[in-house]
């Protein structure tokens, strides 16, 4: 598939997009943290479910949107693995099998976001039986921790699969593999900042704002330079094919 000149420049295309959309995830994940304590925040249960009941439908758009970007990512790590395959094809085919098991994770998190909580939020609104609705209420919070469970897991393997994918392509010009390294490493960081953050807060009553923006400039902006030193190597590539 990633043999002609048009996939491969496709393929570089959706990767400076994804690239684009992460620096928007990067500005907003900052200016989030900055603003309040996310681990701290008050939930009403109760009007969440219902807010979630009333707005099913944009919900869904949303679970569309990270579907698709899950997809788009998908593609492009194919990409990349795959013309890298031709240098260190153990290291690719390794780096692509982690990357296909972050962006699966990713796309269970999406389904599970704009499909399975919204339908349980309106099976909440239309319950009548108080044990039901107990019952539904319990369920709310563990959705909450499977859908963390399930970005920690994008995380684990994107990081493990970009280091691979920086080892395939060591070698090359360029700052492509160290990009992929250096962001590798930051995704693996982002863990214990996030608890070391989440401990402070919960146990300390301190929340180390500070930190918090680092730690989101550094988690989506390493990965928003990855996606474009990876496009622009794809790019590089692509048009050296004959068409």
């Amino acid at each position: 598939m990633f043999e002609k000149r048009r996939a491969v420049l496709a393929a570089a295309g959706v990767g400076y997009l994804l690239s684009g959309f992460l620096v928007a995830a990067t500005a907003a994940g900052v200016f989030f943290v900055s603003r309040q304590d996310p681990h701290r925040m008050v939930r009403q249960w109760e009007q969440l479910l219902e807010q979630r009941a009333v707005n099913a439908a944009i919900l869904a758009l949303g679970g569309v949107v990270l579907f698709a970007v899950a997809l788009a990512a998908a593609f492009f790590f194919l990409a990349v693995a795959a013309r890298a395959a031709r240098v260190h094809p153990t290291s690719a085919r390794l780096a692509a099998l982690l990357l296909a098991a972050g962006t699966l994770a990713l796309v269970a998190v999406a389904t599970w976001t704009g499909v399975v909580a919204p339908y349980a939020a309106m099976q909440y609104h239309a319950a009548s039986d108080q044990m039901r609705r107990h019952a539904l209420l319990i369920e709310a919070h563990l959705n909450e921790h499977v859908v963390l469970l399930g970005f920690w897991c994008f995380l684990g393997f994107t990081a493990a699969g970009l280091y691979f994918l920086g080892r395939a392509l060591r070698g090359e010009r360029g700052w492509t593999a160290d990009a992929l390294k250096i962001a590798a490493a930051l995704l693996a960081l982002h863990l214990p900042t996030w608890l070391y953050v989440a401990q402070e807060s919960l146990l300390n009553d301190n929340y180390v704002r500070w930190l918090a923006v680092v730690d989101q400039l550094l988690l989506w902006g390493s990965l928003a330079a990855a996606f474009y030193f990876g496009a622009r190597w794809l790019r590089h590539v692509g048009r050296s094919l004959p068409t």
